[in-house]
């Protein structure tokens, strides 16, 4: 009995301790920055930590507790009205009972309105937030657009706007995520690569050409995150390895994933790490940059949206060590007619004021 109780508590400590092995290798310890003037950029995470036990108290009731520290997860949201209304933002943190770590928005560089907010950027920050701004080359949601093509980025049609973005930007002078193109190996965007004439090459020409320009301006406090959807299996998108810039012209590693549950005719029911395992496996074979997820969030048709978030929150740190932040993708798809909000159901809302209020979920983007 003795014995197995020795074998069992080995097995629990060294499970513990590969766990904060990848963690600590997925964040960069040893990772060099980008080059350039980007290369001031500090990729790890936050020290914020939580103390894991190696011992298990049903097993080996007299054994010492060793803690272990890891760091924990950044978790943000989009907030629909938000920088602009930053009042939407109190709205949410009251509903959900912490202030969100990480405010998403969307911003094409169609004007009007496509000049760097400073004074949403401000509220923000004011409320202890990070910035994480969608950027998007488009002037409408219709995708099949010439005028938007990647080739049109490569060949300058819009070097004007983005020299005077980045550069506002840089005079703003704080930390900010910027998430250009994001989606990009879909075939729904106009930066897609099959739509609007653009190829997988002019991807890569158009994100290395928007951070040349980006880096002329002086903006190093942009923080780049690649960000594309999860690749599961879809013979129509474009695979990673194709649309990657390399390591000196990103920052993060982002992914978009929902789990759709039986909402649409082709869905069914994912838990989170179905979601995001598989494609964060092909991102490891790319690069080790830090990871986000930078949207995600669960249908309630199909399944059980609460268990949903307890069970793949509680498991996020166990199945998916690499990740280090999370975005909530809190608003209701009036065309799809999907409820992706945390408020969908009162069941629903109890489990995600749980998981913000741990803190497992306090951690900060750097």
């Amino acid at each position: 009995m003795v014995r197995r109780v020795v074998v069992s508590w080995v097995l629990a400590s060294l499970a513990a301790l590969l766990v904060v092995a990848l963690m600590v290798n997925r964040a960069g310890g040893n990772e060099s920055p980008s080059s350039g003037p980007m290369g001031g950029s500090t990729v790890a995470p936050t020290p914020t930590t939580v103390a894991l036990s190696t011992a298990n108290p049903a097993t080996s009731p007299g054994a010492i507790s060793t803690p272990t520290t890891i760091p924990s997860v950044a978790l943000g949201a989009y907030v629909p009205g938000a920088p602009s209304q930053p009042s939407n933002i109190d709205v949410y943190a009251a509903l959900t009972g912490t202030m969100p770590s990480i405010v998403m928005w969307y911003q094409k560089w169609a004007p009007p309105f496509n000049d760097f907010d400073v004074t949403g950027a401000d509220a923000i920050r004011a409320r202890g937030a990070m910035p994480l701004i969608s950027w998007e080359p488009r002037a409408t949601h219709q995708n099949f657009d010439p005028l938007w093509s990647l080739r049109s980025i490569v060949d300058g049609d819009h070097d004007a706007y983005i020299h005077r973005w980045t550069h506002e930007v840089a005079a703003w002078g704080h930390t900010v995520y910027v998430r250009p193109m994001h989606e990009m190996n879909g075939n729904w965007t106009s930066w897609s690569p099959g739509v609007n004439g653009n190829t997988a090459a002019e991807f890569v020409s158009a994100w290395r050409h928007i951070i040349d320009i980006a880096r002329a301006e002086g903006a190093t406090n942009i923080r780049w995150v690649w960000c594309p959807n999860v690749d599961d299996g879809n013979p129509n998108l474009t695979p990673y390895d194709r649309i990657y810039p390399g390591d000196s012209y990103v920052d993060w590693i982002g992914l978009v994933g929902y789990n759709w549950g039986t909402s649409q005719s082709w869905s069914t029911w994912q838990d989170l790490t179905a979601v995001f395992k598989g494609s964060i496996g092909k991102i490891d074979a790319l690069t080790r940059k830090p990871l986000m997820i930078a949207e995600m969030g669960s249908a309630e048709r199909g399944g059980d949206k609460a268990t949903w978030i307890t069970t793949g929150f509680g498991r996020l740190m166990a199945d998916l060590p690499e990740v280090r932040a999370l975005v909530w993708f809190n608003a209701f798809d009036a065309r799809l007619q999907t409820d992706w909000r945390v408020e969908s159901s009162t069941d629903s809302l109890a489990a995600f004021r749980k998981i913000a209020a741990s803190k497992a979920f306090a951690g900060r983007l750097p």
